[in-house]
């Protein structure tokens, strides 16, 4: 008779766990344990490389077909969650599978027979693969894998042939020397880089500067806030925006000068020419547009389900690359489609990529242990069906954020916004109206003050590694290091403890609850779960913790107990963000997220009442609680945007202006938006940028 019964393959076993890959069983102790397909499947790519790092990319590439278009990032954490769950593992204190934060996962315990993993099929979400039934149909599938070896071994021969190594920084240049505030993106025309410079105001300007550095010089341009977006391929005309009060307005300038022509009448955040200048593409919202340069032909691309920019055509014009951003999970990634916009599909995370001038690498940025580095992407388009399977390769390494990659027309350089980012810690003195230095003006943000004003605590500013001291700044200690990455401390009323938020090492896109010592030690996470929690603070009598998450904007608000270790929603509060508990526990001060109006909760009737009917920031409690204090951005009519602190007096409901941000000087800073927070007397705090910009040429030597 023949046989129907699937190959076998002698199981592997590592601690007291047997993997039957044929049977796709995972038994402890010989009794089978549940476990879904896609968690299998990581197992088994895991078992593939013991003791080697598996990158998210090699996973995603093995999981999912080329053309879904899912969230890789957050499938892989669930997938890995789940086995880990299986095995009785912890990311904290792992066994069996480690994580290395930004880098990938490795199994690190002992197994046997690793060299069999090879022969299943890992990728399958349904019934083990059948490796025949009849001998002659075996040795049909041995013939086709030996073909299919060889083919792939010419492959890879292939791939070292014409990718040796990775692309290296050769020589940084600095181009500029001029110290002004600076942002992207970046566009050459050949012997000139534009950017756009932020003046006071604020304001922008245009600005150029030679390839071979030198004195930057603004463009005369009539237009009253321009920035420029890109250039065309011949270098003839500059495609800037301008910005209006419901969003920018296109124009064309000529580079040699005379009047900018509007591109129709159509509003966007962002653009660029499509192939050949003959048309550009903007987004508005979460929608994509193309449109003539001349105005006509207008039509919608795709709708890329969240906010849209960076658009760049591959330079065969065949392949068409775009950045989204999902504010939920605080995440970037560039999205791949067919010139006409068809069947779009992650490729990466990262922002702003643009390829090389032969259409070789693909270069982008992308955050790396706190700071954004530039990366590479080989581009394998000879052989279709093994496009994209090279890993990208990082180019830089700090000491400053590169951010903007623009390549240069011989591709031999690599134009960039380089930033040292630094802050200036500063108290306002309302009876002077002086800014003045605090704890001697060190680089933090989040300081938060023990109860008795003795000690404080704060995030250093960029690296976000949380440190404590005394008042006047001595025993001073670092309480967290990498790859937790903190925000928003808070000390416990008893000065035992710190609450902070943190970006999780499993995924920095999800952020945690952490609890450390005063003292030092290991920060303990909060909850086991997967949401996204931030903003936690303590309750009067130090039992609890409240805490919201900024990046699901449906999410409630949760008070967790710490004497049950038990979570529980607060009362309507879905769709709110940074609570604040009253110093006296009797009030919830909390931000809406649709429409960012102060509310408060009455604890006692677990009743929600608008407390201010215009746009704030997270709210702060005064230290007596007679006081909200909250940051605004207004502007009334034909007026200029007005941005202070103001505070709201909780008993009347008055609300007074307190700190106008423009007598700051430079603009206040922090990882995310500007911080302020509140000194002992409740003098405002604030994180002064003093952060260095200059454009810089990265001569680059490619494999």
């Amino acid at each position: 008779m023949p046989d129907h019964r699937p190959a076998k393959t002698e199981p592997l076993r590592f601690g007291v766990f047997e993997v039957d890959p044929s049977a796709r069983e995972l038994r402890k102790h010989g009794v089978r344990i549940k476990l879904q397909d896609q968690p299998f499947a990581v197992m088994l790519i895991l078992l593939e490389k013991p003791g080697k790092i598996v990158t998210r990319e090699e996973i995603q590439q093995r999981l999912w077909p080329t053309d879904t278009f899912v969230e890789f990032d957050k499938g892989i954490y669930n997938a890995l969650k789940r086995l880990r769950e299986a095995l009785g593992d912890s990311a904290e204190n792992p066994r069996y599978v480690e994580t290395l934060p930004r880098r990938g996962y490795r199994f690190i315990a002992p197994i046997t027979n690793s060299s069999l993993i090879a022969a299943v099929d890992i990728q399958s979400e349904a019934a083990p693969v059948n490796l025949g039934q009849t001998r002659s149909r075996r040795i049909t599938l041995l013939a086709s894998l030996v073909a299919f070896l060889v083919a792939v071994s010419g492959v890879a021969v292939w791939r070292t042939a014409r990718h040796p190594g990775a692309p290296r920084v050769l020589r940084f240049r600095q181009l500029t020397h001029d110290g002004q505030a600076k942002e992207g993106p970046l566009a050459t025309d050949g012997p000139r880089v534009y950017f756009n410079e932020i003046l006071p105001g604020p304001r922008s300007a245009v600005a150029q500067v030679s390839v071979h550095g030198g004195e930057s010089t603004p463009l005369a341009i009539q237009l009253s806030q321009p920035t420029v977006a890109d250039v065309s391929d011949d270098g003839t005309d500059l495609l800037l925006a301008n910005h209006e009060a419901d969003g920018d307005s296109l124009w064309i300038q000529p580079v040699f000068g005379g009047s900018p022509r509007r591109v129709g009448t159509v509003l966007a955040h962002d653009a660029a020419f499509g192939p050949g200048a003959t048309n550009v593409v903007y987004g508005r919202g979460n929608d994509v547009y193309s449109i003539n340069r001349d105005g006509g032909g207008l039509r919608k691309l795709l709708n890329a389900g969240h906010v849209a920019f960076a658009f760049r055509y591959s330079p065969d014009g065949r392949l068409f690359r775009f950045t989204i951003f999902d504010v939920q999970i605080d995440d970037m990634s560039i999205i791949e489609s067919s010139a006409d916009a068809s069947i779009p599909r992650k490729i990466l995370r990262g922002c702003w990529g643009k390829w090389t001038p032969d259409g070789h690498h693909f270069v982008f940025q992308n955050r790396h242990h706190g700071r954004l580095d530039f990366w590479t992407l080989p581009e394998m388009r000879t052989i279709p069906f093994l496009a994209h399977v090279d890993e990208p390769k990082q180019l830089t390494d700090g000491p400053l954020d590169y951010e903007y990659p623009l390549p240069s027309k011989d591709g031999k350089t690599i134009f960039a916004l380089g930033t040292a980012r630094s802050a200036e810690l500063v108290r306002y003195d309302r009876r002077t109206g002086q800014f003045i230095p605090f704890l001697a003006g060190i680089s933090a943000e989040g300081v938060t003050f023990s109860s008795d004003g003795q000690w404080v605590a704060y995030a250093s500013f960029p690296e976000g590694d949380l440190w404590r001291s005394k008042i006047d700044g001595t025993e001073k200690r670092q309480l967290t290091f990498p790859p937790l990455r903190v925000f928003d401390p808070k000390w416990s009323p008893d000065g035992q403890q710190i609450a902070f938020s943190a970006d999780a090492p499993e995924l920095s896109t999800v952020r945690n609850v952490y609890l450390i010592s005063s003292e030092g030690g290991m920060p303990k996470r909060v909850l086991g779960s997967e949401q996204s929690q931030s903003d936690a603070n303590w309750s009067p009598d130090g039992t609890r913790l409240l805490f919201g998450s900024f990046f699901v904007p449906s999410a409630p608000i949760y008070i967790f107990d710490l004497r049950t270790q038990s979570a529980a929603s607060v009362n309507g509060s879905n769709g709110t963000f940074c609570p604040q508990w009253s110093p006296d526990g009797r009030k919830i001060a909390a931000a809406m997220t649709n429409n960012r109006r102060l509310m408060l909760f009455d604890v006692a009737t677990e009743k929600w009442v608008e407390a201010i009917g215009f746009p704030v920031g997270c709210p702060t409690w005064s230290h007596d609680g007679k006081f909200i204090y909250f940051k605004y951005s207004r502007s009334e009519g034909e007026q200029p945007v007005r941005e202070g602190i103001g505070r709201l007096r909780v008993d009347g409901g008055k609300i007074e202006n307190v700190v106008d941000m423009k007598d700051l000087g430079h603009v206040s800073t922090g990882t995310f938006v500007g911080w302020f927070g509140l000194a002992p007397d409740d003098s405002p705090l604030f994180a002064r940028d003093i952060s260095a910009q200059e454009i810089y040429a990265l001569e680059v030597e490619w494999p």
